[in-house]
């Protein structure tokens, strides 16, 4: 997999769902799953729009928290959009290999404008699609 992220819901009871992110750079694939609240990610969705609106301003989005007793977190720092109307997203993801949550992975994504503004309008219908349904951030088509 070479720059994209795939979020994939593996399980879902009432308003809670369980993710499965899978991310990939030229450099590395890494994939974790995390658990969120659909209101949560309805925010997540609005996080991106705004910086859709105005990506001269960068933009962090969260899903769960980083610290404390908690399931895995993962994170994106959407970065300015540069000169040629590309989008850098660094993304941090947890790897679930001890109890102490020490270990991360960091890595940056390469994408467009045009398909993050798609990508956040899709994690939204998450919340009512099958068991397997995916938003992919560099879909083409």
């Amino acid at each position: 997999m070479k720059d994209n992220i795939v979020m994939e819901k593996i399980w879902q009871e009432s308003d809670l769902l369980e993710l499965r992110i899978i991310c990939g750079s030229e450099y590395i694939t890494a994939n974790q799953t995390c658990y969120i609240q659909s209101s949560a990610l309805e925010t997540i969705r609005g996080q991106i729009a705004e910086y859709v609106e105005n990506p001269h301003q960068s933009r962090s989005v969260e899903f769960g928290d980083k610290h404390g007793n908690h399931t895995p977190a993962f994170s994106m720092d959407i970065l300015e959009i540069s000169a040629s109307g590309h989008v850098k997203i660094e993304v941090d993801m947890e790897i679930e290999d001890n109890d102490t949550r020490k270990h991360r992975c960091l890595f940056y994504v390469k994408s467009e404008l045009g398909m993050l503004e798609r990508f956040g309008k899709r994690l939204k219908k998450l919340i009512h699609r099958d068991i397997g349904s995916q938003v992919i951030l560099n879909e083409v088509g």
